[in-house]
């Protein structure tokens, strides 16, 4: 399960998909997810969109419509989702009749499909997508998806670090070395000491807590910070206050879920051990909300900065 739920929406009258897609987006964002429609007018484009996507995997549930007007679809239709997508959910739905749609299914022998009328079809499939979240919202899922989605951030600070060093002149080029220079030599100063205090003592508390890879991610972020408040673009304050909300808030929550180890007992969930209070099932929600209003503002920086991908 990644942040975003990716549906997969085969419907010849796209006006309805997109007007009944803004309904399920702003009820999954109150879940802590983004939706992602991929909408295609009939079967014969299926191909071409999933060959064009990352993997078949990325998408999460397939909606398709009984009447594709003038295209394949009808008795058909299931059939042919189904043998594209074996083991994914289904929803089928029509202008108003599911009990034609239940036969279908039954005299075609599919399983693993919801049925819907396109009146109902905004609060079914938002069901269903509770069920297919219920199954992935425990802590360790939750910890993975989470982690993911501070690693894409993690890869657009880097690509907008590149295209800002690319952007300046000779002598910015070397202003920007200095300092990555004069950054990483303080933190190998400071590592020196850290190692010679840890070997000094007992113990190998100090080792684990202090030190760390030399230019971190938490490193590259705060470089970026400094290129922003320093000015580099004009529109780069917009988004200066929120990239210091996310060092400050965000970074340090994804930390705690990253290093804390999961404790499982035989028939029990599991249960987060290490420093800091538990979260809740709330709290992770709350995270993916903000990470996800966070990966939208480094997007706008790597846009702002031209980073190339």
């Amino acid at each position: 399960m990644r942040l975003d739920f990716t549906v997969l929406w085969i419907d010849d009258q796209q006006k309805h998909v997109a007007s009944f897609s803004e309904g399920l987006r702003l009820q999954l964002l109150e879940k802590g997810f983004d939706l992602e429609v991929i909408p295609i007018e009939s079967l014969e484009n299926i191909q071409g969109v999933v060959g064009s996507h990352v993997h078949v995997d990325s998408i999460d549930l397939v909606l398709v419509d009984y009447d594709l007007g003038s295209g394949a679809g009808g008795d058909q239709a299931l059939v042919n989702i189904r043998r594209h997508f074996p083991f994914k959910e289904v929803i089928f739905y029509s202008a108003s009749d599911t009990e034609k749609l239940r036969k279908i299914a039954f005299d075609s022998k599919i399983d693993g499909v919801y049925f819907s009328t396109r009146l109902s079809l905004v609060s079914d499939t938002a069901q269903v997508i509770d069920k297919l979240l219920h199954k992935v919202l425990d802590l360790d899922h939750m910890r993975g998806v989470v982690m993911s989605a501070s690693s894409d951030i993690d890869f657009l600070v880097e690509r907008s670090l590149h295209a800002v060093y690319e952007r300046l002149d000779q002598p910015g080029k070397e202003r920007f070395k200095q300092a990555l220079q004069e950054k990483i030599s303080k933190k190998l100063r400071n590592w020196a000491k850290d190692l010679e205090k840890a070997c000094a003592e007992s113990g190998v508390q100090c080792v684990f807590e202090d030190l760390r890879a030399v230019y971190t991610a938490h490193d590259k972020l705060g470089t970026l910070l400094d290129e922003l408040n320093a000015g580099w673009a004009a529109d780069g304050s917009t988004h200066l206050a929120r990239v210091k909300e996310y060092r400050e808030n965000i970074v340090p929550r994804r930390n705690r879920l990253a290093h804390a180890m999961l404790k499982r007992d035989r028939g029990q969930a599991p249960i987060m051990v290490g420093e800091g209070a538990v979260p809740s099932a709330d709290d992770m929600t709350d995270l993916r909300r903000s990470l996800i209003e966070h990966r939208e503002n480094f997007k706008n920086i790597a846009v702002l900065v031209d980073a190339t991908f």
